[in-house]
């Protein structure tokens, strides 16, 4: 009773101190941004609204959004929310508060914090308390799964009950589609964060002339835009679509992809002088769209062949001749490729509705990108490319057994039109028997003949008188 009571109350601490971290932190950079900006463009001290915009923003980066006067915000932070995130996995490994009751305390706790913090802002919330508190309870339990997957004893206790229940080979296969997944979606963050960067190169003069419009000081500009970055996620999302083709809307005033780049009457929003012009080349236009098909092709090429992949070799299969291992050492990759595909396609899919929301509720009602279209702008490639792979490995197959075919029915039509060896020794055996039948003489000396040097030797001349002629 005593251990769960200190359980209980490791949870509700941890939920205490991870809002505490959070919220101090934010504040301080809230109320930085608000003294500088009131302080270089003048009007109301901006600083007392500190603390009612850093709980706005706590919400926020939970998914909750809030509407004002003049803006309605639901673009969540994706780049606060995995700070929090993050914060809470360390303090639940610190504090090493991993069992069910501590973690159900902590869940206790942090609905009611965030449910105070519903009630202290001053603006209004898109969202009513029981879909508020579902997104704050789903953050934790993200954070909560995340802690719990990092504990090596659990880790090793999965693991024991995988190795018991399933065999080496589907083991195997389960950890190379992960793999693969995984890597798959780092290399698309990273031309993401590239192109992202691409854009900052050749698009920052636009971002400073929407400055220069709205008038900002620098302090203003150099806070505003580290502010900014709490977004900077949202916006690789928006850039991996508009890299692999599907693109983004800023609403109903602007539409950016490969082939189009326009917009009217934007708000004067300075990130927004990032967003890219259209690509005139069509040839670079057509090598980014491929991006994520030959990515899929030459890491499933890789998994196939490579020793610590599968270490497919169809000389191998030739020689052992083995349908069932060669239908398994097929199957597997298939499988592994189709495990990759729909992780990349599910991860995609979450990550394209998270970014989205909206600045408005009209024309701006909807910013980010097509769920569906971008899903399909990765996924479908991706699956094209490991399919490609596979079939890569299915027609080496096939080709070295074609060869192998081909090559054993020349053996053996050589074979069949040449004569074997013991039918020509017996014809040339019959041959000898007829031509002695025939009369024909044969060269053949007696057993106990003598070899030609032993008779001259016998036929040497001696001492004895000669006539000089010898007999033969």
């Amino acid at each position: 009773m005593i251990d769960t009571l200190k359980q209980w109350g490791r949870g509700l601490l941890l939920s205490i101190l991870a809002m505490a971290i959070f919220a101090i932190s934010l504040g301080c950079c809230i109320a930085l941004i608000l003294l500088v900006v009131s302080m270089e463009e003048g009007g109301d001290n901006l600083s007392a609204h500190t603390v009612p915009l850093t709980q706005a923003v706590v919400l926020l980066s939970q998914g909750i959004g809030f509407t004002t006067s003049s803006i309605t915000l639901t673009i969540m932070p994706l780049g606060l929310t995995m700070l929090l995130i993050a914060l809470i996995v360390s303090l639940i490994k610190r504090m090493r508060a991993t069992s069910p009751h501590a973690l159900a305390a902590g869940l206790v706790g942090w609905l009611a914090i965030n449910t105070m913090f519903r009630q202290g802002v001053e603006v209004g919330l898109t969202d009513g308390l029981g879909v508020s508190l579902l997104k704050c309870a789903g953050l934790y339990a993200v954070a909560a799964v995340c802690a719990v997957c990092a504990n090596a004893q659990l880790r090793h206790g999965v693991a024991k009950l995988i190795r018991d229940h399933l065999s080496a080979s589907v083991r195997h296969c389960l950890t190379c589609g992960l793999i693969l997944a995984a890597v798959l979606l780092g290399v698309y963050a990273l031309c993401a964060i590239g192109t992202v960067v691409s854009w900052v190169w050749m698009n920052h003069d636009a971002m400073a002339a929407v400055f220069d419009m709205a008038g900002m000081q620098t302090g203003s500009r150099v806070l505003t835009t580290i502010a900014s970055l709490i977004w900077l996620p949202n916006l690789c999302v928006w850039a991996c679509s508009w890299l692999f083709g599907a693109g983004f809307a800023i609403g109903e005033l602007g539409s950016f992809t490969l082939w189009i780049g326009q917009s009217s009457g934007l708000p004067a929003v300075p990130i927004f002088g990032l967003f890219p012009n259209p690509v005139e080349n069509d040839i670079l236009r057509t090598a980014l769209m491929m991006i994520p098909l030959a990515t899929a092709l030459i890491l499933g090429l890789l998994v196939v062949f490579l020793p610590s992949g599968f270490a497919y070799r169809p000389m191998r299969m030739m020689h052992e001749r083995t349908d069932k291992r060669m239908v398994l050492d097929l199957v597997y990759p298939a499988a592994a490729f189709c495990l990759a595909g729909a992780l990349v396609a599910v991860c995609s899919a979450a990550v394209f509705a998270l970014s989205n929301g909206s600045l408005g509720e009209h024309r701006l009602a909807h910013v980010g990108v097509d769920v569906v279209q971008s899903t399909q702008s990765v996924g479908r490639p991706t699956a094209i490319g490991l399919f490609a792979a596979w079939l890569t490995a299915l027609v080496a197959t096939a080709a070295f057994f074609g060869i192998g075919w081909i090559s054993r029915r020349v053996s053996q039509t050589r074979d069949t039109h040449r004569p074997p060896r013991a039918a020509a020794v017996a014809r040339t055996a019959s041959g000898t028997t007829d031509a002695n039948a025939s009369g024909q003489s044969t060269d053949l000396q007696p057993s106990d003949s003598q070899p030609k040097e032993e008779q001259d030797d016998k036929h040497e001349p001696t001492d004895s008188p000669s006539t000089g002629i010898g007999l033969p």
